[in-house]
């Protein structure tokens, strides 16, 4: 549907009534006119739009100009046009002296010169845009090619020979276009400073080359002339018939071989069904319908199968089919009470899920009442009032919350972040990450971390070449890798301060904050200050610090190779601590010298994937080093696996890391 751009501005003397206004702008003397007008149009219009981006016009065009009256006689105001293309679904906000997009048809049924709703040079421009588009309209073309996407836009790829560019202080019209192809050469070389010019041996030469054919394959029937028709038997009309009308069966019978576990699923044949699922037939596969094995258990009141693809195939309770209907919908519909029952008992059902059509399981059994409805729809109002599951979400000191799951494996990223009971401001700061001991993510807030678990051995597998079997996972409360550290500084919730303490003392033990011996020793003092509170000399003693004791402010990387002097370094350090007047000794202040001390560090607040470098050990091979990746705002950190020293010196050849570990940070 067309529209226009038009701005209301109150009738002089009439503070309540308003008129319809186009847009209007100056066009200073000397500037590009197309350029001027496209640039007010986008600056106009980023009040209204979407994240502020403006509407960006296709072109300029001018429509005509009009004489004005009154105190500007003798001048003239001309009309452009500026097409542009708007998505339906774009919504844009009503801004207080803002332009508005009306419907033009809208507009031109009430327009008129001497109409109260519009200015009367607006009315004309109006009236005179309509005739000009009725005229466009009766030629060919000509309504699409406002429409079509500028010169600008239409250049894809603009590529320039550098011993033609214009250099500073020339003109192209002292370019000289007759090198030849050996001043060409030479003027390249001296752009590009190669030290080393190799030809192609075979290039311009007339020495004969054939490429080596590894298979030939001939047409049979090439050369054999025209093959003869009449030997095209026409069936007869009935056989035709018949035929036609075993489409249907053919169907079934491809149904039946390309989609065993549906079939099972939906006979109920329990034997045959765990038998394909010991053959890891996918439970998740949908068919040509759009339907999964359970959808078919749950439409024909099969429990045993229904059952058995829940435990046995580990199904997921809440897989939707193509019209966004989950086996809760299917059971309810066909009124399959134990069945619905059964679905209930699961703990990651989601019982308020909606289908396509927004309708809830309940609203499915009453409108079709099949079999026993009553009783299903009797269990369906019951179980909206029974407690939630709850999933625990870890934070790095090893306590956890209990998080109801109003929405089974349905729940968000988002909604637990929710139930976590953080602050607004808080929240901003963390989210929830999944992690096992060698791989962790962070997930976005639409992720649906239940259903992460469930597939966490294929993820790993993915990502990884370590063995799944081994890998547990669990949900953590983290720090948002995204996080600006401009940003951290300024918190002052001793509530964040202590879930981000707790996340970097534990980097900063298992070694992932490569730091100078003094920056680590500093923060072992200001750990035994955190633990032990102040230095007492009778319970302080060199011996104090035995291993157990220097695992919980050490580094583990740093336990056998720390010189001998450390633990004097560091007890003395803390000393002088406790004994500084000018030193808070409140917790959250101590933590905040923590973390401040911590963001000097490189890699602080980095995400830690592993993976590989190449480099080069001698003229004819490789050495491979595992690497731990760290990635964060400052850039990529590379980590030796086994002794946690920074690589970042190393002349690296290839860094192999799934890039699937990085989609997760964006």
């Amino acid at each position: 549907m067309p529209g226009i751009l038009l701005l209301e501005v109150p009738i002089e003397g009439q503070k309540k009534k308003r008129k319809k206004v186009l847009l209007e702008t100056k066009l200073q003397g000397g500037t590009e006119i197309t350029q001027s007008i496209l640039d007010y149009v986008l600056e106009t219009t980023k009040p209204i739009s979407p994240a502020n981006q403006g509407i960006k016009g296709k072109r300029v065009v001018l429509m005509k100009k009009f004489p004005l009256d009154g105190e500007k006689a003798g001048q003239e105001a001309s009309l452009y046009i500026v097409p542009t293309v708007v998505k339906d679904n774009t919504k844009y906000t009503y801004s207080p002296g803002c332009p508005v997009f009306y419907c033009l048809q809208d507009i031109m049924r009430v327009c008129s010169e001497s109409s109260t709703h519009f200015a009367t040079l607006t009315a004309k421009m109006l009236i005179a845009l309509d005739k000009w588009l009725d005229e466009r309209h009766t030629q060919s073309h000509s309504i699409p090619a406002l429409f079509r996407p500028s010169p600008l836009e239409r250049i894809k790829t603009n590529v320039i020979n550098p011993a033609y560019a214009i250099e500073p202080g020339q003109t192209e019209s002292s370019l000289h276009m007759g090198y030849t192809a050996l001043e060409i050469k030479s003027k390249m070389l001296a752009l590009e400073k190669a030290d080393m010019c190799i030809y192609n041996p075979l290039f311009g030469s007339d020495l004969q080359y054939t490429n080596r054919v590894d298979k030939v394959v001939i047409n049979p029937y090439f050369g054999l002339g025209a093959p003869d028709y009449s030997k095209i038997q026409i069936p007869k009309r009935e056989k035709w018939q018949r035929s036609m009308s075993s489409v249907t069966e053919d169907k079934e019978h491809q149904w039946v071989d390309d989609f065993p576990l549906h079939r099972s699923a939906c006979e109920g044949d329990s034997d045959l069904l765990s038998h394909l699922l010991d053959k890891k037939f996918s439970v998740n596969q949908l068919d040509s319908d759009h339907w999964a094995p359970i959808h078919y258990a749950c439409w024909y009141g099969k429990v045993e199968a229904t059952r058995m693809l829940l435990e046995k195939g580990k199904c997921n309770p809440n897989l939707l089919n193509g019209q966004l209907s989950s086996p809760l919908h299917f059971a309810a519909g066909g009124g399959h009470a134990e069945i619905v029952q059964i679905l209930l008992n699961h703990p990651e059902i989601d019982r308020h899920i909606t289908d396509q059509q927004g309708r809830s399981p309940l609203n499915v059994c009453e409108e079709n009442k099949q079999n026993e409805w009553e009783e299903a729809a009797k269990l369906l109002k019951e179980a909206i009032n029974k407690p939630y599951e709850k999933a625990r979400i870890y934070r790095m000191d090893g306590s956890y919350r209990s998080v109801e799951l109003k929405h089974g494996n349905n729940t968000t990223v988002q909604q637990i972040m929710e139930g976590m009971r953080l602050s607004q401001e808080t929240q901003q700061y963390f989210t929830i990450w999944i992690c096992s001991e060698n791989l962790s993510l962070q997930l976005k807030p639409y992720h649906k971390p239940l259903q992460h678990i469930r597939d966490w051995p294929e993820i790993f597998t993915e990502l990884t070449n370590l063995d799944p079997q081994r890998e547990t996972s669990q949900l953590f409360l983290r720090r948002d890798v995204r996080l600006p550290l401009e940003i951290e500084k300024k918190i002052e919730d001793p509530l964040a301060i202590l879930i981000l303490f707790d996340e970097a003392r534990y980097n900063l033990l298992k070694g992932f904050y490569t730091s100078p011996d003094a920056k680590l020793i500093t923060l072992a003092s200001l750990l035994l200050q955190i633990v032990y509170g102040n230095y007492e000399s009778k319970k302080h003693k060199q011996g104090f610090l035995n291993e157990e004791n220097l695992k919980s402010i050490v580094p583990i990387t740093k336990l056998k190779s720390k010189a001998p002097h450390w633990t004097n370094r560091i007890l003395h350090e803390y000393k002088n601590l406790s004994t500084s007047e000018g030193v808070s000794k409140e917790m959250h202040h101590l933590q905040r010298m923590f973390l401040q001390n911590c963001w000097e560090i490189p890699t602080y607040g980095a995400a830690f994937f592993t993976g590989q470098i190449f480099t080069k050990a001698s003229s004819s091979s490789h050495k491979v080093i595992k690497v731990y990746v760290g990635v964060n705002v400052k850039g990529l950190h590379l980590l030796n696996m086994e002794t946690k020293v920074s690589l970042s010196e190393l002349p690296v050849i290839t860094i192999k890391l799934n890039s699937l570990l990085l989609k997760s940070l964006c």
